[in-house]
Formats: C-alpha cells, structure tokens, sequence
C-alpha cells in the first residue's frame, strides 16, 4: 500500500509555528500572513485526522501529539539543512550555535574558546547571550545552558560548573565598614540578583545570622552589572567564585569571608539527547570536558 506523505509545505509551517508557540511569529519567520499559517495547520490537522494545537484564549498551546511531532520534524529540518549545506559547500565550516546566560557566556566559557578555536579551526562557535537560558523547541541552536541539578526531560546534560557563591565587594566598602564577622553584614546594603534573590538568605543561614531585607538593598536583572556595582563600592553581592577569578586576583574585589555556599545547583551544558552523539556537538562537549580535568 502506498504511504501518503503530509503536504511537505503545512509540516514546514507547522514546524514553525510550534517552535514559536504562535502563529504570527511563524507567519513573520516565513513571510506569510498569520492567516496562510492558520489554514495550512488546520490543513495537517486534518490530514492526520488529530489536533495538533490546543486553542485557548490567551493563543496556542501544543497538544501532546504536536510536542511529539514537532519535535520529530524540528530535528527534521535541521538535519536537510545540513545536509544541503554539505552538497552546495562541502568545504564550508561547521557552525556550531550555542545559547546562555550572558554572565556564564561572558566570564565562563569565552575565556576558555581560544584554545577551542585553535584545536578545531573547523568548527565556528556562535554565541547567543539570554537571561532564560535556552528552549530548543524556540531557539534554532545545537547546544544550551541551563541552571538546576542537571535533569530535564529529553535532554542530554553535562556539569560544568556548581553554586560556590560567597559575598564579596570593594576593598574601599570593606574596611570603611570593618566587614569582620558576618554579623556585620545585617545593616550593609546588599546587591540581589532578581532570579536569584535566595542566595542570600541561604548563605544568611549557614553563617547562623538572621537578617531582614533592608530598603537600602539594591536590586538587580543583570549579574554583571550586579558586578559592577560591587566593584564601584554600592555594596555587597554574592559572587559566583569561578566568575570572580579575575576581579579578585587583581584586588578589585575582595571576600571578607571564606564562608561559601556549596550546593549542588549549577550549570550544565545542554543539548537534544537524540543529536548528542553529533559530531560537532560531541568534539565540543569532549573538548570542554576536557578542560575542566
């Protein structure tokens, strides 16, 4: 019997639409209008006798068989897409694409990319900075960083970096206040970062002092601008250590105390389990990898 293919043009506008969560991005992406997307998902839908899109009020949201199904074609595209790109240019680089959070991106991983660079000048690195970390389902990249204790569903993950946080300011702010004990932290003004604003009780709590919030706090959606402030003297953060290498060598901050907060929440590089084993990703993932032995 002969196996009837879906209407290759509605799976390509399907495909998008899922990875937006929104039929006017999609018909942006692909210069069409928001109608024309409209029409060719309910053209599959029938096709395969099956919605693939819950309607509510507030948009779309993708029913259980259109997660599954996007995700088959996703990969789909991408893998005809290199495979044209192989044909027109067969001694073209590889692109290897990879979203972050900027302050991991910036203090973490660009510092160590010219010894990557010079071991696969094969491969281009393309970085993509983002306060959200990544969604593959959304962001067309081969490789993410996510912050959590490194499970999520689908996703191959590697441990690059775990929570070592402790305060830290300007020398200047540390002794005009004589930071000595971690009492002494209770009327300082203290730099939040606004995804993370625990860190501070749970470092609060191991050093055994209860401090209220204070309205001299200064909040922040930024880390390095956090940063920033701190070595300008406004107050004190809690630094990541491994961000802080630099700027505490050099004395331009300083740890008034050794107390760290350890857990083990942190940072990992993420990719789709089914593309781990490619081979840009995989020379990538060994290559860093590597780096931290």
């Amino acid at each position: 019997m002969t196996r009837r293919v879906p209407p290759l043009n509605a799976l390509r506008v399907f495909e998008a639409a899922a990875r937006w969560l929104s039929f006017t991005k999609a018909a942006h992406e692909l210069h069409v209008t928001q109608g024309a997307v409209s029409r060719q998902v309910k053209l599959l839908e029938e096709f395969l006798g099956i919605e693939l899109f819950d309607r509510t009020p507030h948009g779309v949201e993708l029913s259980p068989a259109g997660k599954t199904y996007s995700r088959t074609l996703t990969h789909t595209f991408e893998e005809i897409l290199r495979a044209t790109d192989s044909l027109r240019n067969p001694n073209a680089q590889a692109v290897l694409t990879i979203r972050g959070y900027t302050t991991f991106i910036v203090r973490w991983l660009t510092p160590r990319l010219p010894d990557f660079h010079v071991r696969h000048p094969n491969i281009e690195v393309r970085l993509q900075f983002s306060t959200l970390g990544v969604d593959f389902q959304r962001d067309k990249v081969d490789l993410g960083i996510l912050y959590g204790y490194g499970h999520w569903n689908g996703l191959h993950s590697d441990m690059l970096l775990k929570d070592d946080l402790l305060p830290v300011c300007s020398p200047t702010f540390r002794d005009q206040l004589t930071l000595q004990t971690p009492a002494d932290l209770v009327n300082c003004p203290l730099l939040r970062l606004n995804r993370r604003r625990r860190d501070w009780s749970h470092w609060f709590k191991i050093a055994g002092v209860k401090r209220e919030p204070q309205p001299h706090d200064l909040d922040f959606d930024d880390l390095g601008v956090l940063y920033q402030c701190a070595i300008s003297g406004l107050g004190v953060a809690m630094g990541q250590r491994e961000y802080l290498t630099d700027d505490l060598a050099s004395g331009r901050l300083v740890a008034p105390f050794e107390l760290a907060l350890r857990r083990q929440m942190g940072f990992y590089l993420v990719c789709p389990n089914e593309r781990a084993d490619l081979a840009k990703i995989e020379t990538f993932r060994a290559w860093l990898i590597g780096t931290m032995t």
